[in-house]
C-alpha cells in the first residue's frame, strides 16, 4: 500500500454521516440499483471495494451495505477506506479491509474489478484515483463507479428555489455527470461504458421524467483503452 495520503483523514473525522438504524435488517437488498449494478460485474471475480466503510461502519448492519453484497458474490474481496476507526471496526468483524487513500494506493495483487460506490464525489485528486486504479487492474479489468446524479430533479428544484445553492454532504468535493467524468477518464486512457441511472425510491422510478433527471444516481463501467 502507498503510505502518502492525499487527504488527511483527521480533517474528515467530524463529517461522517451516522448510520440510519431504521435501515438495519437481515439479508441483502439484491434489487437495490447500486448493489445490482456492481454485483453484475463482481460475480465470481477478484474484487477491490474502495471506500467501503460508507461513513459509519455500523452500516454493515444494513441490507444496502454494498461490501456485504460483494462479499457474497465475488471470488475474493478486499476493501480500502480512509477511515482508520471504521476499518478497524470492520476488521474486528472479519472483513479484509485496509486503511488507505483512494487517491494513492497500490496493492501487491491485481484485481478483475475495482468498485467505487459513491466515492468519486468525495475525492480531491481524481487523477490520482484513476492512476491508482490502472496500477491495480488486470488486463481486461473494469472499474465500476456509482455517483450522485447532479441533474436529479430534486436537486434542480432546490437549486431554483435557493439561488443555485444545493445543500450537500460535507465530504463531497464535486458533482460529476457521464460527460465530465468520461472526459476526465479519457485523459487517463480510459473510457466509460454501460451508463445507467437508478434510484432507491419508488417516487423517482415512477416519475414521468427522462431517466437522466428522475434518478438519484448513475453508474458506469470504466475500461482501460491505453
Amino acid at each position: 500500500m502507498a503510505e502518502n495520503f492525499v487527504t488527511d483523514p483527521s480533517k474528515l473525522s467530524e463529517t461522517a454521516i451516522p448510520a440510519d438504524a431504521a435501515l438495519f435488517g437481515e439479508g441483502i437488498a439484491w434489487d437495490d440499483h447500486k448493489i445490482a449494478y456492481a454485483v453484475r460485474y463482481a460475480e465470481g471475480r477478484d474484487v477491490l471495494d474502495v471506500g467501503c466503510v460508507e461513513h459509519d461502519p455500523e452500516n454493515y448492519r444494513s441490507p444496502y451495505w454494498l461490501h456485504k453484497a460483494l462479499a457474497e458474490r465475488a471470488k475474493s474481496l478486499k476493501g480500502l477506506d480512509l477511515s482508520k476507526s471504521g476499518v478497524e471496526f470492520l476488521q474486528a468483524r472479519g472483513f479484509d479491509i485496509s486503511h488507505g487513500d483512494a487517491q494513492n494506493f497500490d496493492f501487491e495483487q491485481d484485481f478483475d474489478v475495482i468498485v467505487a460506490g459513491d466515492l468519486v464525489e468525495h475525492l480531491e485528486d481524481l487523477g490520482g484515483f484513476l492512476r491508482s486504479v490502472k496500477r491495480n487492474l488486470r488486463a481486461g479489468g473494469v472499474l465500476v463507479v456509482s455517483t450522485p446524479n447532479p441533474w436529479y430533479w430534486r436537486n434542480v428544484v432546490k437549486s431554483g428555489l435557493n439561488g443555485g445553492i444545493v445543500a450537500n454532504n460535507p465530504e463531497h468535493t464535486c458533482w460529476l455527470d457521464p460527460v465530465t467524468f468520461g472526459q476526465l477518464a479519457a485523459r487517463h486512457g480510459m473510457e466509460l461504458a454501460d451508463i445507467r441511472f437508478g434510484s432507491r425510491f419508488a417516487r423517482d422510478r415512477l416519475m414521468p421524467l427522462p431517466k437522466g433527471i428522475k434518478h438519484t444516481s448513475w453508474h458506469c463501467a470504466v475500461r482501460v483503452t491505453g
